[in-house]
């Protein structure tokens, strides 16, 4: 794959910002049902603040050996098995019959959300060249808003159409789409933007500039003949 050019960088971003929408979206979506969840299963304030607390630290510990291993394995079957998790548990969320059930699940999603910024990062470092690596990292974590604003927009009304239960499975069901599409997706090697050079304007590359930053080496002294 050659990094940076059209269609080879335009759908493997995609897929990855629609697989960011997804991580948001379903982290959200029980906050946008919380009031009915409340009712429902009879909960405390301070119930409801353990699972978000909950999910938040499990979500930053885990984030630390899903990178090391994102940076030892294969980057699209970790994001995979990422996306798998989170959707399932987030559909399971739907069927707690318990507090104890739900706070389990929400554990889980955190777990498999939590291997998607260290794969995604690192794909897009690979994907793209280092002049247009900024641009397309802003493109990816405008997922944030995007998943945020559509957890509440759809979760919402579908809550109150259809129960909470229903907003927590219809949550997981992107993923039914996602997951297919990221089995197809060609992963970039490692390394492979930082190996190829983007040519500066006149047609010079980046390194016959470093080569003139570069001091020559002064010429030997030749000693005097006898």
């Amino acid at each position: 794959m050659n990094p940076g050019r059209g269609a080879g960088v335009s759908a493997p971003l995609l897929i990855l910002f629609l697989v960011n929408v997804l991580n948001f979206y379903d982290r959200q979506v029980l906050s946008a049902v919380l009031e009915p969840l409340h009712r429902g299963f009879g909960l405390s304030d301070t119930q409801l603040a353990v699972l978000a607390t909950a999910f938040t630290l499990l979500y930053a510990v885990a984030g630390l050996p899903l990178g090391r291993l994102a940076d030892q394995w294969s980057r699209k079957r970790l994001l995979t098995i990422g996306v798998n998790v989170w959707a399932a548990l987030t559909a399971l969320d739907g069927l707690a019959s318990s507090y104890g059930m739900l706070l389990a699940t929400r554990l889980g999603v955190g777990l498999g959300e939590a291997a998607c910024a260290p794969v995604a990062t690192s794909w897009i470092g690979d994907l793209v060249p280092a002049g247009r690596r900024a641009r397309a990292m802003a493109i990816f974590m405008m997922a944030v808003p995007v998943g945020g604003f559509l957890s509440f927009a759809v979760g919402g009304p579908v809550a109150q159409a259809w129960g909470w239960r229903m907003a927590l499975v219809l949550a997981a069901v992107p993923a039914v789409a996602l997951v297919p599409a990221l089995a197809v997706l060609r992963e970039p090697r490692w390394g492979i933007a930082s190996a190829c050079q983007r040519p500066l304007a006149g047609g010079r590359s980046a390194s016959f500039r470093r080569s003139r930053l570069r001091p020559e080496p002064r010429p030997l002294r030749s000693e005097p003949r006898p």
